[in-house]
């Protein structure tokens, strides 16, 4: 039989990697967008500059355009969103992996004949795993963003309370 501790301590792993999943593909978005819109905002001044060396507008739009290629250029290198959204895509998908297993996991804690030093030992191995894949983010240079990680946490609580309400 598995402990009321273990139970909880299962339950507070699973609200979080719940979050996890929410935050870490919600991040990844942003930063996919932020690389699209820099990307977008490159095509239209390399254009600008491109219709003025044509004689098409007049020659403070190439100078205008010039300087905002290299401020963008230098932001696109300094940010590196394209690197990060892939980072942080993975982590997502890896949370979700980790999020079914934990479910799985909430699951047998349930079961009466479930061993409750079992449980445990599964719930402390996957959050060993948990802790590496987030440690991802820091590794590539990706700072919390708390309010969205916020919102995130109370859109994960409600699903689960909400799918697991008894």
């Amino acid at each position: 039989m598995v402990s009321d501790q273990t139970r909880n301590d299962v339950w507070q792993e699973l609200l979080d990697v719940t979050r996890l999943v929410r935050y870490y593909g919600a991040l990844s978005d942003r930063h996919r967008r932020n690389h699209s819109a820099i990307r977008f905002l490159l095509l239209a001044a390399a254009a600008g500059g491109i219709a003025a060396l044509l004689d098409l507008l007049p020659q403070i739009v190439q100078l205008v355009a010039g300087g905002l290629i290299a401020l963008l250029v230098a932001w696109d290198f300094v940010s590196d969103y394209a690197k990060k959204a892939a980072v942080l895509h993975t982590i997502n998908v890896e949370c979700g992996l980790l999020e079914i297993e934990w479910r799985e996991l909430w699951n047998e804690a349930n079961d009466p004949e479930a061993s409750d030093a079992e449980v445990r030992e599964k719930n402390r191995r996957l959050a060993e795993r948990i802790s590496y894949v987030t440690a991802r983010a820091g590794d590539a240079d990706i700072p919390e963003n708390r309010k969205l990680n916020e919102e995130c946490a109370k859109a994960a609580y409600r699903v689960v309370a909400d799918q697991y309400a008894a």
